[in-house]
């Protein structure tokens, strides 16, 4: 009962510091700043102060 015990306490730690990595390297997130847009090779949009696609028209 204890090594149960012990076994899910063990996969709930490992669990519960994996998924913060894995949520952090989502690959479509947005640049915030307007230098993270420059860098991302997108445009910024000073009047919306957002970034946006090249060649988006909005």
């Amino acid at each position: 009962m204890k090594r149960l015990f012990s076994l899910i306490v063990a996969l709930g730690l490992a669990i519960s510091f994996t998924v913060p990595a894995f949520a952090a390297g989502t690959s479509g997130a947005q640049p915030l700043t307007k230098e993270d847009c420059t860098k991302a090779g997108m445009k910024w949009d000073s009047t919306a102060m957002a970034c946006k696609s090249k060649g988006s028209k909005y």
